[in-house]
């Protein structure tokens, strides 16, 4: 009896085996969540996607940049955009395009895959620089109408802490320019509140770079870029990515100067538009002379608290981020 149980016992054996009912799993077990992550960073991955705005309209010409890379793309009549080679991992991407809020979106990107990530963009409000009646009433000196109209925050103050700011300038001044004299110029008008120092220190929360790339994405004529970061109203973070001496645009030849970092500065300490007024903050700067316009909202910005509110308007998030391409014209 026990002879004639074992004979079945391996017979039912063999059919489990040879008609693939068997259960044993011999594949290697999951990762789990974290070991995947890390798995996905090495090598890289695609990001595609479409730009619209808030009413559906897909937007040409739109720029999308991956944070702390060169990597950047615009978007086609369709509003489509691609990016290959992009580091795996989690990455931060920002699509902006002139008269828009830009948008910035936290994506993990897994190894030779593609991400699909869209944007909406949402118009600047035209009405921003109207003068409402301010919340709470600013004295009658404070220059409402050029905060509102020059400053990041629009109806809100956006601004360096106070105390001192470092800025690291991989550039070297372009051999030609004394980035140190272009700070202090800054500094005498900020009125000691926020000072910029340079700096030899790379992880400076201002950083000045080549990056002919990230330029050039702008379209044609863009000299250099300027990027902003606030949280809860201060500026945390800023880059300055220009263009190195060279032909650029069928021909245009391009070398950077004392006006450009003069007026790439200036967006960093905290002029977030342009003037028509012949000084250096002109869309189209012929000179580094810092005009009275430029003086008085930049002076006004620092003597009035972070976030400030200067009127009944909305203003922008407490937490955002600016792009301001400046573009050179012979």
């Amino acid at each position: 009896m026990a002879r004639k149980f074992l004979c079945l016992t391996f017979l039912l054996f063999l059919v489990l085996l040879f008609t693939g009912c068997a259960t044993i799993d011999l594949s290697t077990p999951a990762l789990p969540e974290e070991d995947s992550l890390a798995a996905a960073r090495t090598g890289t991955g695609t990001l595609s996607g479409i730009v619209r705005d808030t009413a559906g309209k897909r937007l040409k010409n739109a720029t999308v940049v991956v944070e702390g890379t060169g990597l950047s793309a615009t978007t086609n009549t369709f509003g489509k955009y691609r990016l290959t080679r992009v580091p795996a991992g989690k990455i931060t991407v920002t699509a902006f395009l002139e008269g828009y809020t830009p948008q910035r979106k936290t994506v993990t990107v897994r190894r030779n895959t593609t991400v699909t990530v869209n944007f909406t963009l949402t118009p600047e409000n035209p009405g921003s620089t109207s003068l409402a009646q301010p919340a709470p009433s600013p004295q009658a000196t404070i220059p409402v109408n050029l905060l509102v109209t020059y400053g990041w925050g629009k109806n809100n103050v956006v601004r360096w802490k106070n105390g001192t700011v470092y800025v690291y300038d991989a550039t070297g001044g372009n051999g030609t320019v004394d980035v140190a004299s272009l700070l202090n110029a800054w500094n005498d008008i900020t009125g000691g509140v926020t000072t910029f120092r340079l700096s030899s220190n790379p992880q400076s929360p201002v950083k000045i770079y080549y990056d002919a790339q990230k330029v050039t994405a702008f379209g044609p004529g863009t000299w250099g870029v300027t990027f902003v970061w606030w949280s809860n109203y201060e500026i945390i973070k800023a880059e300055v990515a220009i263009l190195p001496c060279g032909t650029y645009y069928g021909g245009m030849n391009l070398c950077p100067k004392p006006e450009l970092y003069l007026h790439e500065l200036g967006h960093v300490v905290g002029f977030g538009g342009h003037t028509n007024d012949g000084g250096v903050m002109d869309p189209v700067p012929w000179s580094t002379s810092i005009t009275s316009t430029v003086r008085e909202m930049l002076l006004a910005l620092y003597n009035l608290p972070i976030g400030y509110s200067l009127t009944k308007a909305p203003g922008v998030p407490k937490d955002g981020m600016a792009v301001i391409p400046l573009r050179w014209r012979e």
